[in-house]
């Protein structure tokens, strides 16, 4: 099911941004996250935000993209 994904705009401890779902309940406040945009499933919206930013450091959060979590 397609939703609405985000990313924290502050990298954690291991330097990545946090990839999250709109329904999450760890999604970061309004100031501290960017749309990413709608997309069927995490690995979907990570690839876009690498594309569209050039950046490769993204990790989906252990809560609602459990399957893109690289640690």
């Amino acid at each position: 099911m397609a939703k609405f994904y985000y990313y924290n705009k502050h990298v954690d401890n291991k330097g990545n941004h946090e990839v999250h779902s709109e329904d999450c309940s760890y999604l970061p406040n309004y100031d501290n996250r960017i749309m990413i945009g709608y997309e069927n499933d995490c690995k979907s919206a990570i690839e876009r935000v690498k594309r569209e930013t050039g950046k490769t450091n993204f990790d989906g959060c252990w809560h609602c993209s459990f399957e893109c979590h690289i640690g």
